[in-house]
């Protein structure tokens, strides 16, 4: 798959690591990209950590990674207010240090929240992200600037965070509470929003259509390829599952196991007599139900094929009524739990 694109934008947790342990795989498959001249940055949506914390991060588990290789959106959020102000102009930096670090590199001057509580201090912009250690006041301070015209940035929406225990608020959670207070909203540059990954494509200098960018999740790492316009590998590595990506309209461009297997040919489903072939995996539906006649060495062969195989049922369903015909679509959450248990399988 790999000989198609010149560059790679590689989301981190759920494809490369999991909290602070590596994905099996993973380092090794982006040092043989590196090595055969794949450029490959790292783009995430974590505004918290400055570049040199995440490329220390990847280095430590074996990724070929320097400061440069990471692309924040903090610094997407940093460049899209410098867009919007006179340089030099003093910003609030609600979040952690990677909001303060890509303002200071984008030659602004952010104030911590304690510090523009003075009246006195002219702020003339608002650059919203993570920030764990941010308190109630920094949030009234925040609302009061707020309740002007300033322009508000925030680095991304993602709802919730995830933790070792589960889920926590993320980010989304913070500026819907601000935006409550403050009755409008931000101007959002994080996955799935396109300003991230076009970001991405400037550090990488490659053509959008010679550029893949990589991530396990569906509506933030697939969505904002499509929202950008270029090529999508979803890894089967991380949160989502295909139960999940039947729920949803977007499709990638590629479904695979791991980053390893972008380095094989890929394998597309195809209908033929009496269901859908991927590989060596075969599957048809009966009655809504997804049947797998046989799995073959690869799993994801076989999910290829499923998601096919739902695909092509529902769009001859939905023709079919478009005509006066009626047809029965399959059950995504049926096909899904077949799906979910391919990968779920011992061995698997």
């Amino acid at each position: 798959m790999l000989t198609a694109y010149d560059g790679v934008v590689c989301d981190l947790d759920g494809v490369v690591y999991r909290g602070d342990d590596a994905v099996p795989g993973a380092p090794e498959a982006l040092q043989r990209m590196v090595a055969h001249g794949t450029r490959v940055v790292y783009a995430t949506n974590n505004a918290s950590r400055v570049p040199a914390e995440v490329a220390a991060h990847l280095a430590s588990l074996g990724a070929p990674a320097e400061p440069a290789d990471v692309v924040t959106s903090a610094e997407a959020g940093a460049e899209r207010v410098a867009a919007l102000v006179p340089a030099g102009s003093t910003v609030l930096a609600l979040g952690g240090a990677g909001v303060a670090e890509a303002l200071t590199r984008g030659g602004l001057h952010p104030v911590a929240p304690h510090d523009a509580a003075d009246v006195a201090v002219d702020v003339a912009a608002v650059l919203q992200g993570l920030g764990r250690d941010l308190t109630v006041r920094d949030f009234e301070t925040a609302a009061r600037l707020l309740t002007s015209d300033l322009p508000w940035v925030a680095t991304n929406d993602d709802a919730t965070l995830p933790l070792p225990w589960g889920q926590s608020p993320g980010n989304g959670a913070y500026v819907d509470l601000l935006a409550t207070a403050a009755g409008r909203r931000p101007d959002v540059v994080g996955k799935p929003h396109p300003p991230l990954y076009r970001l991405a494509l400037r550090r990488l200098s490659t053509a959008q259509e010679r550029t893949l960018a990589v991530g396990d999740r569906l509506d933030t790492d697939i969505a904002g390829a499509l929202a950008t316009g270029i090529d999508s590998a979803w890894v089967l590595t991380g949160v989502d599952r295909p139960s999940d990506l039947l729920a949803r309209r977007l499709r990638p461009t590629y479904v695979v196991a791991s980053l390893a297997q972008l380095f094989e040919p890929y394998a597309v489903a195809t209908a033929e007599a009496g269901g859908w072939r991927c590989g060596d995996a075969r599957v048809r539906l009966n009655d809504g139900d997804l049947v797998v006649d046989e799995v073959g060495a690869s799993p994801v062969e076989a999910v290829r094929a499923g998601i096919a195989a739902f695909d092509g049922v529902q769009e001859a369903v939905q023709e079919a009524g478009a005509h006066g015909r009626t047809g029965s679509a399959p059950d995504g959450r049926r096909v899904g739990a077949v799906l979910d248990e391919l990968l779920a399988a011992p061995g698997r």
